[in-house]
């Protein structure tokens, strides 16, 4: 029987590999993945409490700063394997991961230009059809670099490092190479663009692309989330915004936050459910209106018309119900970054 500490050390060091990976940081502000061979010597100066090192198996004690995890295998070339104690991960390409059978915990990673192309069809299929990738919602299944393909044109800090043998610092698992560990100049902080993060033939096949701004990618892949916590297959539900829509008055002039809670058609009702605090509700379907029209509204005011004119109420009492949304059930107004068509669910 497993001791209490004995668990938090594992689930610590499941995250820890897990926050690698996707490139989203949760409980750590950054990891690195010390491949076999490295010297790292130059780095300890710049880790703090927060950040922590996936080390090599049977290496030199790490008496450092940074928390320590050590792991043995590799994930850098598609049939990689990665192990930490019991737990392993296996590196699968985002194409075949839809033919093949997932076993155990699998990254899939986007590398090459065919896997970019297939991501976005698949990512717009679900847009306009409601029908979502099999593989994305398997629940053993980790989208490799995920805050990366959620937002490719923003700009941050990277969290996830690669310490490659001859002491190469690169971002993510393929993605840009920034220097050599021991330079003192190298730029660890310093802010980037997210699909520097990728491997450099995705980036190519973006550039190609036009660099198109999807700023629904994000919900997009909550929304895979969602139905993994939600254990829905395609067609056993529908969600707002893929494929459906709760509100269609062609007046909607914002895009939900990424973040926020979906409204899901269930069979027993309209139910509100958030990937970020897992809660759900059961919405009466006055109260299913406000939300959609508010997540879908630049404004509350904007959405208060809406309300009013699908429910046959006062402007004045339907913004307060608005506004109550936004207090109580955790929704907020939508982003104008792009109009929404809500009865497609592709951007104008």
């Amino acid at each position: 029987m497993q001791t209490g500490s004995t668990a938090e050390t594992e689930l610590r060091d499941a995250r820890a590999i897990r926050e690698w990976i996707s490139g989203e940081p949760q409980q750590f502000s950054r990891t690195f993945f010390v491949e076999a061979g490295a010297r790292i010597d130059g780095l300890h100066a710049r880790l703090d409490a927060d950040d922590l090192l996936l080390l090599p198996a049977g290496g030199e004690p790490y008496r450092g700063p940074a928390s320590a995890v050590r792991c043995s295998g590799a994930l850098s070339e598609i049939g990689d394997e990665l192990f930490l104690d019991d737990l392993s991960v296996e590196l699968q390409d985002y194409v075949a991961a839809e033919f093949i059978q997932i076993v155990g915990p699998t990254a899939v990673c986007i590398g090459d230009a065919p896997g970019w192309r297939a991501f976005v069809d698949d990512a717009e299929a679900a847009r306009r059809t409601g029908v979502f990738p099999t593989a994305l919602l398997d629940p053993r299944v980790l989208l490799a670099n995920r805050g990366a393909l959620a937002d490719p044109l923003g700009v941050a800090s990277p969290t996830a490092f690669r310490i490659g043998a001859h002491g190469r610092v690169s971002i993510g698992i393929q993605g840009e190479d920034i220097g050599h560990v021991d330079d003192p100049g190298i730029m660890l902080a310093s802010p980037r663009p997210r699909r520097m993060e990728l491997a450099g033939t995705v980036r190519q096949a973006m550039s190609v692309d036009g660099y198109t701004h999807r700023p629904w990618m994000g919900r997009y892949l909550n929304a895979t989330d969602l139905m993994k916590m939600l254990r829905l297959t395609n067609g056993a539900a529908r969600i707002s915004g893929f494929g459906w829509a709760l509100l269609e008055d062609d007046r909607a002039d914002a895009e939900p936050l990424a973040d926020d809670p979906f409204l899901i058609e269930m069979p027993d009702g309209i139910v509100l459910a958030s990937t970020i605090t897992l809660r759900r509700q059961l919405l009466s379907p006055v109260t299913a209106v406000v939300v959609a029209a508010t997540q879908t509204s630049s404004a509350v005011e904007i959405a208060g018309e809406r309300v009013a004119r699908r429910c046959d109420l006062e402007v004045s009492h339907a913004t307060r119900l608005c506004g109550d949304a936004v207090a109580k059930l955790g929704v907020h107004p939508g982003s104008r970054s792009v109009a929404a068509s809500w009865t497609t669910g592709t951007a104008r």
